[in-house]
């Protein structure tokens, strides 16, 4: 969850949160890699990062976000599980991470070629992975990137694009979350009909409100939504959805 988007403790989590977890935990299990050293870029309220800890097992975790306070980065500590490091910026010169997750990063970034190459110079280990996430499609460009400032969203080959550019070897990608492209061109369409003032004011995923019984339905429906996504991507098959994932490694 983009910090921005963060909600009071206790909140119920937006269904395409948990939903997106279990999604990455896949993704990441067919790395192969075994109790990573992992660095999250733009972690969040770490949520995500202390789930697949959780499942996952890794030898370190660190979540690096660039808007974390002192007094923040103390307050998600205490809440996360055991072995998650909150900072705004990593000063360890000799950390290198086997897994860098960079989770709906890349949109925020001007330049995010340079980005990447500069994580893989000085982040990256020997032999290690970059898993990327961004919101697909520009069309789909609505006031909620630009409230979340956003600079744009891609294609699956718009990615791929950015990944070599930084000099990067693309190893798989694919998408997530199609069950929800239907519905975010009908609201980016909506946008663009009505005034700004008439357009839904759809708040972030931290503003969720729904009872437990529709959580765990959308949940479900969504966990299989990115299960049969990503079973389609193992089989060669892109199928679109509103998120593009891509795994990459150095060249």
């Amino acid at each position: 969850m983009d910090l921005s988007e963060r909600s009071p403790a206790g909140t119920r989590r937006h269904p395409w949160e948990t939903a997106r977890v279990q999604a990455i935990q896949q993704i990441v299990a067919r790395l192969g890699l075994s109790a990573p050293r992992v660095l999250d870029v733009g972690a969040g309220d770490g949520y995500l990062l202390g789930a697949l800890h959780a499942a996952l097992g890794f030898r370190r975790a660190i979540a690096q976000d660039i808007h974390l306070s002192a007094s923040l980065a103390r307050e998600l500590a205490e809440q996360a599980p055991p072995g998650i490091e909150f900072v705004r910026e990593l000063h360890d010169p000799e950390y290198r991470a086997e897994l860098i997750l960079l989770l709906d990063v890349l949109e925020h970034v001007e330049d995010p070629s340079a980005l990447l190459s500069q994580l893989a110079r000085q982040r990256l280990a020997a032999d290690g992975r970059i898993l990327i996430t961004v919101p697909a499609f520009q069309p789909l460009y609505t006031e909620h990137d630009r409230a979340l400032k956003h600079f744009r969203r891609y294609s699956r080959g718009q990615l791929i694009e950015q990944v070599r550019r930084a000099g990067l070897a693309v190893l798989d990608s694919g998408y997530l979350f199609a069950s929800l492209l239907l519905p975010r061109a009908a609201a980016a369409l909506r946008e663009r009909l009505l005034p700004p003032s008439a357009a839904n004011g759809a708040h972030g995923v931290g503003h969720w409100r729904r009872g437990a019984r529709v959580t765990q339905l959308l949940h479900a429906a969504l966990v299989l939504d990115n299960r049969l996504c990503l079973a389609a991507a193992a089989r060669g098959f892109s199928v679109p959805g509103l998120t593009v994932w891509l795994t990459c490694k150095a060249s």
